[in-house]
């Protein structure tokens, strides 16, 4: 048996594929982060740094999330807050400083 890979999703720039071999099927995601880094970086030079009301803290691109619910964390309160102040979570963020 050969492999055989089919799209399924193909959106914003994040593409799934199905991927099915001798392995087994898997799901492939790949998504291209630059824009949403770009992004980032202009809205922490533009946004004004005063107040918390209605500001913007980050964003977060798809496949991050989705790495953060397989690794048990995206829909866990505490978990979440926890990852979103450390370090590995800093290039998704706005705001600096304690949040």
């Amino acid at each position: 048996m050969g492999e055989a890979k089919r799209r399924y999703v193909a959106r914003d720039g994040f593409v799934r594929r199905t991927i099915a071999d001798e392995e087994g099927f898997r799901v492939h995601t790949q998504m291209d982060v630059e824009p949403v880094l770009d992004s980032i970086a202009r809205d922490r030079e533009i946004m004004p740094n005063n107040g918390r009301v209605g500001r913007l803290e980050g964003r977060l691109p798809m496949i991050i999330v989705e790495q953060l619910i397989a690794r048990g964390v995206y829909y866990d309160p505490d978990a979440f807050n926890k990852w979103w102040r450390s370090s590995e979570a800093n290039p998704w963020r706005i705001w600096g400083g304690k949040l």
